[in-house]
């Protein structure tokens, strides 16, 4: 359904304040303050790659307590990985991780570098690039869901266009979108009820 970006804007900022509501403001924030790629530590890269490897294909409230268990403050618990091939691609780059981390300062086309890391795919590539600070959206499939129902051609496009009328970057309107998606599984309704009571 192609809206009116004055009605695009109008949804934005209801499920942004939706997200607000449900204690998600700190996320929103995190990605709105985050460093740029110039900026980004070797601990931050190693931190944001294990997050989501630890978040592909395992629901995010899961992932948070083997990821608040692994880390420990830095102390680093391989055992509560227990998925193997999870467990070993961690491992891999903790024990190369100079070698990654170098790698990833000199690459020309960081979103091409990410997918080679043990364990980061096409789509995954998308999440470790906005959580380091690349401005993109991440297809997962609730904004894929969200592209098709606005008709529009692509994730990465649907973002931008959203960022440039509300002035968010485009990981803030990534995130608020996906955010909202897992708060409400009637989403596309939810959305289709804001545009009949325009």
């Amino acid at each position: 359904m192609v809206v009116t970006n004055e009605t695009l804007l109008e949804i934005y900022e209801y499920i942004k304040k939706e997200v607000i509501k449900k204690g998600f403001e700190k996320e929103i924030n995190w990605y709105k303050t985050l460093p740029s790629l110039d900026q980004v530590t070797k601990w931050f890269f190693f931190r944001e790659y294990v997050w989501v490897v630890l978040n592909s294909g395992m629901k995010n409230k899961i992932a948070e307590k083997i990821f608040a268990t692994f880390w420990n403050e830095g102390d680093f618990n391989f055992e509560a990985i227990k998925h193997p091939n999870k467990n070993k691609s961690i491992k891999e780059v903790y024990n190369k991780l100079d070698r990654y981390f170098t790698n990833f300062k000199n690459s020309k086309n960081i979103l091409m570098y990410l997918e080679t890391l043990p364990h980061i795919g096409p789509i995954t590539k998308f999440h470790l690039a906005k959580n380091l600070g690349y401005n993109c959206g991440k297809p997962d499939r609730h904004l894929e869901r969200i592209i098709s129902f606005f008709e529009s051609s692509s994730v990465q496009d649907f973002c931008k266009d959203v960022s440039e009328i509300s002035n968010d970057k485009i990981s803030v309107v990534d995130y608020i979108f996906w955010r909202f998606a897992t708060l409400f599984e009637n989403y596309l309704e939810l959305f289709q009820d804001l545009i009949t009571k325009k």
